[in-house]
């Protein structure tokens, strides 16, 4: 798993959760376009920062990691 397979996981989870991008950069202390730079693969995201984003969506790292199957829809 790559660190862009880990935050387009991410992107598709705040995305769904109707989370704003700005909202994440806040509870990681980040100014919006160092999330961005996160979120686009510009910057590797640290061990940290997922653990901090996955209770923030309310969910454990390895779900913050992945995209849900489609299969069985």
């Amino acid at each position: 798993m790559t660190n862009q397979d880990i935050v387009t996981a991410i992107k598709w989870h705040r995305e769904n959760l109707e989370i704003k991008a700005k909202d994440v950069a806040e509870i990681l202390g980040h100014v919006p376009s160092k999330y961005s730079k996160i979120e686009s693969g510009e910057q590797v995201i640290t061990a940290l920062e997922l653990v901090k984003i996955a209770e923030y969506f309310g969910m454990t790292v390895d779900e913050l990691i992945k995209v849900p199957s489609r299969r069985g829809k």
